[in-house]
């Protein structure tokens, strides 16, 4: 399931792009585990009447904040937000966390009294573990991408846009959290601590916590850690584009605060994407510069395209700087696959084929190329299909074979690039590789196809 956390717009085609370009936002399940805690407050907990209409005030706030995040989030990828939605992201959804952060801090806080007593120093301490919710630092709710961009026109009707984007912890968030861990310093500090080291029975509540969020809190090395536990992976696309993806691992320590009450944030210095991506002068015109994050297992969004000539309709997907057809568009001998492309496309090269394969490779951190590239059903071995690219078994036939087609272990696609008259170039995509190889052109393999001219650009 995708989580969407991150939207930006950026004004069209101006001389300079620049600024934050993405605004973090937590995802529909997390939302969905703040109003659960509400309601279990509103029918279990005691309150006194001011706290009562404090959390009144904010369940009828959360309802809302529902409600616009089920309609906001069904936006698909290649869409604009309206206004609404982007005033929803921008203003009324952190206005609703930070309230939620402040009142629910404060009501898990209410047990904790400075006693000498025992039974009273473990209520303190009981309370104060409680207070450490490590669903409350989840990672898709930190961090986010910053940076600058700025166009460049090209010929016909193109645009480069220069991007230069960092990894970085999400201002609102970090001064929320930093608050609310302040709070907690100011209530719990102390009474945790035993002889300048925590209490025992911290230690072991702190250890006993279930986190369903992903993370966890841990005491390493004097500090009170969040604890990212197992990997999580976000892609970023401009508009419906994949640029970059960055994934992190398990084990890595998310936030601390030490016996002094001083937060620190993991340090994301260095995380940094700058290239440049080509697009269509009329989109930026039209959409902007369309920034999104994703957290979690993914499809490759997916575009329709229709060939205006033939009236047929396909799914087209982005991967790089070229767009490629998701499905296959027929299958055939050589001949007839160099005219199943529609205008506006054509059978990809041997240099179309290497430029995906060399951008999966960079961009997959080390797993071998197939598995991003197949499908996730129909193989013996499942992929991941990482890209959209959905490769599926088909039937082929080498020329000079007796045999009926057969669907084969491999997928196999022809190349528009020519050995000679009598042979081309096909390229086969197994469980170990993507590989290149050569066939008589009356052979029948399968047909992708790719847009002319693509989205590259020669640097």
């Amino acid at each position: 399931m995708l989580k969407r956390t991150a939207i930006t717009l950026i004004a069209a085609c101006a001389s300079v792009f620049a600024g934050d370009i993405s605004i973090s936002l937590p995802s529909s399940e997390n939302l969905g585990e703040k109003i659960s805690f509400l309601k279990d407050l509103r029918e279990n907990a005691n309150l006194d009447a001011t706290q009562q209409k404090n959390f009144n005030d904010l369940w009828t706030q959360a309802n809302n904040v529902a409600a616009m995040n089920n309609r906001c989030g069904s936006i698909l990828l290649n869409d604009i937000p309206d206004e609404a939605c982007q005033h929803f992201y921008e203003v009324e959804l952190p206005a609703f966390e930070a309230k939620f952060f402040e009142l629910t801090g404060e009501f898990k806080l209410n047990a904790v009294k400075a006693s000498n007593a025992l039974s009273d120093k473990r209520a303190m301490i009981e309370a104060c573990a409680a207070a450490l919710t490590p669903e409350t630092y989840q990672v898709s709710n930190i961090m986010t991408v910053i940076g600058e961009v700025s166009p460049e026109p090209l010929d016909d009707g193109m645009a480069m846009i220069r991007y230069n984007l960092a990894l970085a912890i999400n201002r609102a968030k970090r001064e929320a959290i930093e608050a609310q861990l302040s709070k907690w310093y100011e209530a719990c500090g102390e009474g945790v601590l035993s002889q300048g080291d925590y209490s025992p029975l911290f230690v072991q509540r702190i250890k006993k916590q279930v986190s369903r969020a992903g993370n966890y809190i841990d005491i390493i090395g004097g500090k009170i850690v969040v604890v990212q536990a197992k990997q999580e992976r976000f892609s970023y696309y401009v508009n419906d584009r994949f640029l970059f993806g960055k994934s992190i691992l398990a084990g890595a320590k998310l936030l601390s605060i030490d016996k002094a009450g001083v937060v620190r944030f993991i340090n994301t210095s260095g995380i940094q994407w700058k290239d440049y991506a080509i697009f269509n002068e009329e989109e930026i015109q039209k959409r902007g510069f369309n920034g999104r994050m994703l957290w979690g297992d993914r499809t490759a969004p997916l575009r329709t395209v229709r060939a205006f000539k033939s009236g047929r309709i396909f799914k087209s997907v982005i991967i790089g700087k070229q767009e490629w057809s998701a499905v296959d568009l027929g299958a055939g001998d050589w001949r007839r696959a160099v005219q199943s492309c529609p205008a506006g496309w054509h059978l990809p090269t041997d240099d179309d084929w290497k430029e995906l394969g060399n951008f999966v490779n960079a961009n997959s951190y080390g797993a071998p190329i197939p598995p991003m590239l197949k499908a996730a059903r129909g193989w013996a071995n499942p992929g991941i299909d990482l890209y959209g690219f959905s490769a599926r078994l088909a039937k082929y036939t080498e020329y000079g074979t007796q045999a009926p087609p057969q669907k084969k272990e491999c997928a196999r696609y022809w190349s528009n690039t020519q050995v000679n008259n009598m042979v081309a170039s096909y390229w086969e995509l197994c469980d170990d590789k993507l590989r290149l190889g050569e066939s008589d052109k009356r052979s029948t393999y399968s047909v992708r196809c790719v847009q002319d001219g693509n989205l590259s650009f020669k640097k």
